[in-house]
């Protein structure tokens, strides 16, 4: 599985067989951040919430689907967004599909995704939702060291969500998500599944 540059790989490995043992058991390592994802504000605001401080109805609700795969790279703005202001505004989550999820594997997957600007991440920081996605692996450029897009979201109490992916099957306008992390104390981030109900 792909990693952030940088990031251990995930480590997976038997510690008992049921031909040996008369059981299976694996043993699995991974960095909090590997696949898709949840970022709570810990992430990056000194302070933050962690995962396991939000109830379980959090991480189920309506998502607004938005279509970004016109910004093949750079920048999601305003002018993406504002046409769904309604939905967006009505929803839980915001799932921004930018087709790069068809990157995943390869060594472009890293580098050259679409993000958010500065205007884009404001609005959204204020109009009150619970979790932002995107179909990338970050929603930062991957040159960033000031990661300004995860600071104003992550420290307006948004959760994200990080590589997504098959956001082409969802419906366009809003369904029903789940994005379930594991309740591990004290998680700046943590794998989740994400799954739509249509």
């Amino acid at each position: 599985m792909p990693v952030w540059p940088g990031s251990p790989a995930p480590e997976l490995g038997p510690l008992a067989t049921i031909r040996d043992d008369g059981f299976a058991e694996q043993s699995i390592r991974i960095s909090s951040h590997t696949g898709t994802h949840l970022d709570a504000p810990a992430h990056m605001i000194e302070g933050g919430a962690t995962l396991d401080s939000f109830p379980a109805g959090h991480f189920f609700g309506r998502a607004a689907l938005v279509d970004a795969r016109c910004v093949s790279t750079g920048r999601i703005g305003l002018s993406l967004l504002e046409p769904n202001r309604d939905a967006i505004s009505s929803a839980d989550f915001l799932l921004l599909h930018t087709g790069w999820a068809n990157f995943w594997g390869g060594s472009a997957y890293d580098s050259g995704y679409p993000v958010l600007d500065d205007a884009a991440a404001a609005w959204i920081a204020g109009i009150g939702l619970r979790c932002v996605g995107i179909d990338a692996p970050s929603v930062d450029p991957a040159d960033s060291d000031a990661f300004p897009v995860h600071r104003r979201l992550l420290g307006s109490g948004l959760l994200l969500a990080e590589n997504l992916t098959n956001l082409h099957l969802l419906p366009p306008g809003s369904c029903a998500l789940a994005i379930f992390p594991l309740p591990v104390r004290g998680a700046e981030a943590c794998p989740a599944r994400a799954v739509a109900f249509l």
